[in-house]
């Protein structure tokens, strides 16, 4: 057995064991990501517009990560119109990041090792790393706006006199105390990625300004701004929608009664 195949086992069982049928569910929905991603890439590698593809991406991931898990209710549907919502402004704003800071293409590092192949794939490498950095954001959004409309949708059950600026303002408190860790996350997970090229630098008797100004760390530490950036603007975003949707439900229903 492969160390792959038993560590797959191993977060089966651990999933299982402490997450029961929800624990499986995940499980699951995992290899569905997987799938889902790759059927994304290989119609990138067709031709289709790489913006449609990406938000079409963002609507299948945000879709099932929150409405197979968490079924289909307020909370969740607050958090994946969030979701679609933060994903425009992040690509808009991540297409301005790459253009203006020519960060699109091969690093010279990167061209080095592929100088015997052609460098003509057909894909617009300005788009394909909006793609990339929406994909490494994206996870970070939905976990975000989750975490922020439940224990909004909660306050509402437990206190339905609560105003919607009062929901408002408790999503606002929400979301600042996990602000902070979901950026650290972005941040360990990017940089984490490029730890041994980043030592690998040093031995090469690199200075520290030429390794923080080269492309391909360049390229890092814009999308961990960018991801942090995406995580701030989704808190108001999930929170001002969760309130909506709420009081919109209280009134359909007290309208019915």
């Amino acid at each position: 057995m492969s160390v792959i195949t038993i560590l797959g086992l191993i977060l089966f069982i651990l999933m299982i064991i402490f997450g029961g049928k929800k624990g499986l569910i995940s499980y699951l929905t995992l290899f569905l990501n997987f799938v889902i991603l790759l059927i994304t890439i290989i119609i990138i590698m067709f031709g289709a517009p790489i913006y449609v593809v990406t938000f079409l991406f963002c609507i299948v991931i945000a879709a099932c990560n929150l409405f197979v898990l968490n079924s289909y209710n307020t909370k969740t549907k607050a958090a994946f119109y969030a979701t679609l919502l933060t994903t425009l402004v992040l690509i808009f704003g991540i297409y301005l990041s790459v253009a203006i800071g020519h960060l699109q293409g091969f690093t010279t590092e990167q061209q080095d090792e592929t100088y015997i192949f052609s460098m003509n794939i057909g894909i617009d490498m300005v788009k394909f790393m909006v793609f990339t950095v929406v994909l490494a954001v994206i996870a970070a959004v939905i976990d975000l706006a989750i975490t922020i409309s439940s224990p909004m949708y909660e306050l509402s059950e437990t206190n339905p006199n609560l105003s919607s600026k009062a929901l408002f303002q408790s999503g606002l408190r929400v979301g600042r105390e996990i602000l902070a860790t979901s950026a650290n996350t972005i941040y360990l997970a990017y940089f984490g990625g490029q730890l041994t090229l980043f030592f690998w630098f040093f031995k090469l008797n690199y200075s520290f300004g030429h390794i923080i100004n080269s492309k391909i760390f360049a390229q890092e530490f814009i999308s961990i701004l960018l991801g942090g950036i995406a995580v701030a603007i989704s808190i108001p975003i999930t929170a001002w929608l969760t309130a909506y949707l709420i009081k919109k439900q209280q009134s359909t229903h007290s309208q019915k009664q």
